[in-house]
Parts: C-alpha cells; sequence; structure tokens
C-alpha cells in the first residue's frame, strides 16, 4: 500500500513538484516523487507541521535517513543519504521562496560526503576500438533481423561515443535535431531539463548521414511501436534494453569488460584527457555545469600516475642518461 499524505501535506507536495518537473529529466522526476512523498511522510510520522520544522528536526530526519536499511537488510548507501537530503533542502527551499517559512532548516545540515570514484564502466582505447569494430561488422549476420538490430546498436554506440550524451538525452532525439553539414546535436531536454548543443565528429556525423538516409526507415518498418518520430525508433528504456543487450553479446564474445551504454560517456571524457584535451574544453562537451563533475568523471587511475611519473620524472631521465 503506498503512503497517503493530509490533504494540506498532498496539495504541497503537487505544488512542489510541479514547480521542480521542467527541471529534471523524466527518471529524475520519477525518482523525485517518490522520495519527497518519503520525505513528507516522515514528519507526518513525526507529527511535525511542516511549517514549524526546525534545525533539530532536519537532524533527527538525517538521523533517521543514516539509519535505515534496504529490504535485504543492508545499510542504505551515501549516496541515497545524500539524495534524502537533497530533496528535503529543495522541498524546504520551495517553502521559503513561496514565503510559507522564513528559513530553510536544512541548510544547516551537511551532505555526506560521496566517494569520488570513476565507475568500472570504462573501456581503454583499444578496448573500445576493438568492441566499436565488431559492432561494424553487423552486415556479416545471415538473419536480417539481427542484421538491423545490429546495425541500430552499431549506430547509437559510435553516436553515443562521439558525442557523449548519456542514453535518455540520446533516446529522446528526434532527426531535426541534427545538423550533419555543422556537425552539431541540438539537446533539448539534457540533464537537468536544459538544452544544449553537442558536437559530433566527422566519422560520426558520415555514420548518422548513411543512417537517416537508408538505415533508419528499415528500422522504423520493422521494429517501432509509437516512437517513430525519434531517432532511434525507441524510448529510453527499450534503447538502452537493446544496446545493453547486444553490448554484454559482443563484450563476453571479445572477452571484454562487460559494459552497459554508460561507457561511451565515461570512456569518451578519459580518452580525451588522456589526450591531452583541456579540461574544461571536457567540461563543456559532456555538458557538466561544474569542473569538479568533470575531474571525478575522467580521474585518471593510479596506474596512469604511475607511468607517467616514471616517464617524466627528471630523476628519471637523469638515471636512464648514466645508464
Amino acid at each position: 500500500m503506498g503512503y497517503v499524505l493530509s490533504a494540506a501535506t498532498a496539495d504541497l507536495y503537487d505544488e512542489f513538484l510541479a514547480a521542480q518537473k521542467s527541471k529534471v529529466s523524466v527518471q529524475g522526476y520519477t525518482t523525485l516523487c517518490g522520495m519527497t512523498l518519503r520525505v513528507l511522510r516522515w514528519f507526518e510520522d513525526e507529527e511535525i507541521e511542516l511549517a514549524a520544522v526546525t534545525i533539530m528536526d532536519a537532524v533527527h530526519f538525517a538521523s533517521w535517513v543514516s539509519e535505515r536499511v534496504t529490504e535485504q537488510g543492508a545499510s542504505v548507501s551515501t549516496g541515497t543519504m545524500h539524495n534524502y537530503l537533497k530533496v528535503a533542502r529543495r522541498f524546504f527551499d520551495h517553502l521559503v521562496r513561496t514565503e510559507r517559512i522564513a528559513s530553510n532548516p536544512f541548510l544547516e545540515i551537511r551532505y555526506p560526503r560521496l566517494p569520488e570514484h570513476l565507475s568500472r564502466n570504462v573501456l581503454s582505447e583499444a578496448q573500445m576500438g576493438a568492441l566499436l569494430r565488431e559492432l561494424a561488422r553487423f552486415d556479416e549476420s545471415e538473419i536480417w533481423y539481427e542484421r538491423e538490430r545490429r546495425y541500430r546498436v552499431h549506430v547509437i554506440a559510435e553516436f553515443l561515443y562521439a558525442t557523449g550524451l548519456r542514453i535518455a538525452e540520446a533516446s529522446a532525439l528526434t532527426a531535426e535535431n541534427l545538423d550533419l553539414e555543422r556537425h552539431l546535436v541540438y539537446v533539448p531536454h539534457g540533464k537537468g531539463g536544459s538544452p544544449r548543443t553537442v558536437f559530433l565528429t566527422t566519422y560520426a556525423s558520415d555514420i548518422m548521414e548513411r543512417y537517416l538516409k537508408t538505415g533508419r526507415a528499415a528500422i522504423m518498418h520493422h521494429f517501432t511501436r509509437n516512437h517513430e518520430h525519434t531517432l532511434f525508433g525507441a524510448n529510453k528504456a527499450r534503447v538502452a534494453e537493446v544496446v545493453n543487450g547486444e553490448l554484454r553479446k559482443v563484450c563476453l564474445s571479445l572477452d571484454l569488460p562487460i559494459i552497459t551504454s554508460h561507457c561511451f560517456r565515461h570512456s569518451l571524457g578519459t580518452h580525451l584527457l588522456r589526450s591531452g584535451c583541456d579540461m574544461r574544453h571536457i567540461q563543456v562537451i559532456l555538458g557538466h555545469e561544474a569542473l569538479a563533475t568533470t575531474q571525478i568523471y575522467t580521474r585518471v587511475d593510479k596506474e596512469d600516475l604511475k607511468r607517467s611519473l616514471d616517464a617524466f620524472h627528471p630523476r628519471q631521465w637523469n638515471s636512464r642518461t648514466q645508464e
């Protein structure tokens, strides 16, 4: 049974979500709905009026979040704790903006520190090359629907690796969002709801041009249901399912780490950094608002640092000269 809020709290819930809907992705909005509901339910369970929440109440809420466990009995992750507190702060910010309260009690609550790790969902340049070459062999399949499915995955993979787009952003595009002459892609609804423009390499532009001229028509005819208007003929869930399923098979056949569609974004940032691309350029390419986010996505691993130190430290060069 779902949570049932009081009428007054439910009105605030609906009002807050209506104000936030244009600022988040579809998936983000669904998560926001669930977390906001749980936050408000906690205050109702504790019989605390929203207009009277104090800093101490916020502290108690943070303590409750940190002590929660999952259905499997495990402690909630640091990321989940961070998200609950972030949602609570946003909700009470809304109450401040609408002049229902004078100050936000959650401004005094510090978020738990998130681990700064790069996803394991990253391939080396050589591994990525092998993966993309294998996907490009789509025409070797003797079964037509496997051939067309592999072709679509080939196109999407090259597109994601060229642009660094998230799968949700790419699956929401239409053909009209591409300007292949200028090698540009207009993303009307990026993460957070903000529009942005990304760039295509010449190689990826050629692939997309062939896809739009010939390949897309076959895919629209055989595979689509209600998403003919989209660039890849399916919604986010279906695009992710098809791409990730094919990636798993190809990775197993090549003895590569099993990755998902988000690997292309992580790998692009990492490969650009290793090739000497300016960090701020990578920030723009990936669409990060904060440079700190880019630094986390493209953090160089310890082995790279060790190799760089061995290769460029002056004492290393001196020792080689003496040899």
